[in-house]
């Protein structure tokens, strides 16, 4: 009988499964945890055994569960549920994620208890905005509160950029279940995070409804389960099978909730890969799939470890590539695909030369082509979209952030500009004031403001008497900000930047606030290669405009541009035939605070930007290139750590055919290419020990006890001998 259904599949929907696939379609009683490798045809998969509950075993399709992580992924699921079995049943499985079931649960039982309740997420009502902004009432909307309960704990404005910071903390201390007296544990820069917290839960609890946030959906389900024997057990009789897809994304209390509706039965069929486990920053946990033997004893795990999307090359590649991570499943990802081509490694000098690599690559490739460029920070996306609009070429973005445009980074520069043309206005002034070495007080700004300024502000100061070095500093700045209206708008930028102090400033300001100084100074660099060739300041406040637009408008080419533009994240599920991975160096991927945890032996964060790395490698069907340079502006660059684990595996290291005779190779206590790794300590024959800090390239970074840290050539050191393995 079994045979006839995967044959009835065939004939039906030109779907032939292979043997794994059929197992797992199969098997229905008991726990299974189905680890599916990219482009193994997982989706296709759960739909079939979908399909087999429904046509074999006859279950009914209200009796079955059908679990995916994003609106998006349910919707697919339909829509390929529709296309294999419309013409065969008239039986149709719902499929949703876990917080549209949260809510239906909570839902439910607040209005059994009589609680009246208001969701503060979503859309908010206009007649509520009003209510709030026309009257003493805050806006019941989760981001309204939040922003008043901060400006009560701090005494200032949040920034758009905290506000969105604040918001990723709260949910993610949700997903991740973590008590009142842990709250300081989970990082976070927004200053008093965990007392905003606090006051956010009194605030929602003492309205005269209960407020509801959508992290509020999964956390109040979880609990009212545990709670609620009889509610528990309606659920777990509701349903025969509950099949989850994605659930490598799903965060603890997700996980929590699936364990529970699953017993007393477990008939649970979880479809997941760990190795694809990206989202840690907003609560998935990928430690419950590797206890998933431990949660369901007796437990069938199941591996689709055949890659039906990518050319061999990028299978075998991408499969090696993973391994570095000791925290997974262990597999072993095939593709009976034909050969293609190798993935190409192009290191390049400077940045700008990976932009113009990149556009020479696009102009070649075939127009049929499905093309994407995969970044991990939005940043990346502003020069690219940049260099494409000049290009004439067309892109669709699937991330769209304007929020670059109204950072207040942007926003100082702009207004550094703009007083370069009047150094007689106070109210542009007051906004940067602090930024630039003029030491000029709030004190001082306040007198500026109540006088009648006829004058540049900085002689307006001088005459009002002021200590020496301020009188040299205000000097200094006036002449600076004359000569920053005559020039092309990337030198302007520089030397706001070198000259007024700004970057010192920033970096004086994250060391404060917890700032992410890498971020900051990313965006003055997008700034500065945007600025690059404009003829004027206000030409460049007007390129900035238009970019802002093309970005907001690229959304409506989804169907008309072969070309995407994506980050890493919003990537993972998709396919392309070539894809390019840029900005592969130390600092974005993997970032500072990944190496830095990782030197520190807490090793989550790297594991997941490995992860990360992997699900932008296999996206490709047939070419994949890694881009990397040496020079960001002035700024010396090491190429990613993972390029170099990826030219080892596609280009191994050959031994000279000269090896330096005085040198014992044999001698097993000598670092090899294969010892190279971040927080690895070694010893070198001049400066004694050290632990390795970073590499990349033809360098490595060493930080000696002795005589601090060096960057020395890589080759010379191998070569050489001069490095040894500590015990």
């Amino acid at each position: 009988m079994t045979t006839d259904f995967f044959d009835l599949m065939e004939n039906t929907t030109g779907v032939r499964l292979n043997d794994v696939q059929q197992q797992a379609v199969t098997h229905t009683d008991g726990p299974l945890l189905l680890l599916a490798s990219p482009g193994s045809g997982k989706t296709t998969t759960l739909n079939m055994k979908i399909g087999y509950l429904l046509l074999e075993k006859n279950v009914p399709a209200d009796r079955i569960m059908a679990v995916t992580f994003s609106k998006a992924a349910a919707r697919d699921m339909s829509e390929r549920f529709d296309r294999f079995f419309s013409t065969l049943t008239n039986e149709k499985v719902h499929f949703s994620t876990i917080h549209s079931f949260a809510f239906k649960v909570v839902r439910e039982a607040l209005r059994k208890q009589g609680q009246a309740f208001q969701l503060i997420e979503g859309n908010i009502s206009e007649d509520e905005l009003k209510k709030g902004f026309d009257g003493p009432d805050v806006p019941l909307h989760k981001k309204f509160i939040l922003k008043k309960l901060y400006e009560d704990t701090n005494g200032s404005q949040i920034s758009d950029d905290d506000i969105d910071e604040l918001m990723t903390y709260i949910s993610l201390v949700k997903n991740r279940m973590v008590a009142y007296k842990d709250l300081d544990k989970i990082k976070c820069t927004v200053s008093q995070a965990a007392t905003i917290y606090k006051a956010y839960e009194r605030f929602k609890k003492n309205h005269h409804k209960l407020l509801l946030d959508f992290d509020d959906m999964l956390t109040y389900c979880h609990q009212m389960l545990l709670d609620d024997a009889a509610l528990l057990s309606n659920y777990q009789r509701q349903f025969d099978y509950i099949l989850t897809d994605e659930s490598q994304d799903n965060s603890l209390v997700q996980h929590e909730i699936v364990e529970l509706l699953a017993g007393p039965s477990h008939n649970i069929c979880v479809v997941a890969d760990d190795d694809q486990s990206i989202f840690r920053w907003r609560g998935s946990d990928v430690t419950k799939l590797l206890q998933f033997e431990k949660t369901f004893p007796g437990a069938t795990v199941l591996t689709m470890s055949q890659n039906y999307r990518s050319s061999q090359e990028i299978v075998k590649t991408s499969n090696q590539f993973i391994k570095r991570n000791k925290d997974r499943y262990e597999k072993e990802m095939f593709t009976e695909n034909p050969a293609h081509k190798q993935v190409e490694i192009t290191s390049m000098k400077t940045y700008d030369d990976q932009l113009t690599h990149l556009m020479e690559q696009i102009k070649q490739t075939a127009p049929n082509d499905e093309v994407a460029v995969l970044y991990r920070n939005n940043n990346s996306a502003v020069p690219l979209a940049d260099k494409l609009d000049k290009a004439g070429i067309d892109f669709y973005m699937k991330d769209i952030d304007p929020k670059f445009f109204k950072h207040w980074v942007v926003q100082d520069i702009l207004n550094f500009m703009r007083f370069s043309y009047n150094d007689q206005r106070v109210d542009v002034f007051e906004r940067f004031h602090t930024k630039c070495n003029a030491y000029v007080s709030k004190a001082q700004i306040a007198s500026l403001k109540r006088g009648r300024v006829g004058d540049s502000i900085f002689e307006v100061l001088i005459e009002n008497g002021v200590p020496d070095y301020q009188r040299k500093a205000l000097k200094t700045a006036k002449k600076l900000f004359r000569d920053i209206n005559t020039m092309e708008p990337h030198r302007a930028i520089r030397t706001i930047r070198k000259k007024l102090g700004y970057d010192q400033a920033i970096r004086k300001l994250s060391e404060k606030f917890g700032f992410n100084l890498e971020h900051l100074n990313g965006i003055l660099d997008v700034l500065e290669n945007i600025a690059s060739g404009l003829g004027s300041l206000k030409g460049f406040a007007d390129r900035l405009k238009e970019l802002e637009q093309l970005v907001q408008t690229s959304k409506y080419n989804k169907n008309k541009s072969a070309l995407t533009l994506t980050t890493f994240h919003s990537a993972k599920g998709l396919e392309y035939d070539k894809v390019f991975m840029i900005d592969l160096v130390n600092g974005v991927i993997p970032s500072k605070d990944d190496m830095d945890q990782y030197r520190l032996k807490d090793t989550g964060p790297m594991e997941e930007a490995v992860r990360l790395f992997y699900v932008g490698m296999t996206r490709a069907r047939t070419d994949l290139e890694l881009l990397t340079y040496q020079y960001k502006g002035n700024e010396r660059v090491t190429e990613s750590i993972f390029v170099m684990n990826v030219r080892k595996i596609v280009q191994p290291a050959v031994k000279k055919s000269k090896p330096n005779r005085h040198v014992d190779f044999s001698d097993e206590s000598l670092v090899t290419m294969d010892d190279i790794e971040l927080g690895n300590k070694v010893i070198h024959r001049k400066f004694g020990p050290g632990l390795i800090s970073d590499y990349g390239g033809d360098s490595i970074g060493i930080t000696f006890d002795g005589v601090g840290y060096k960057e020395l050539v890589l080759a010379v050191c191998l070569e050489n001998g001069l490095l040894q393995k500590a015990e």
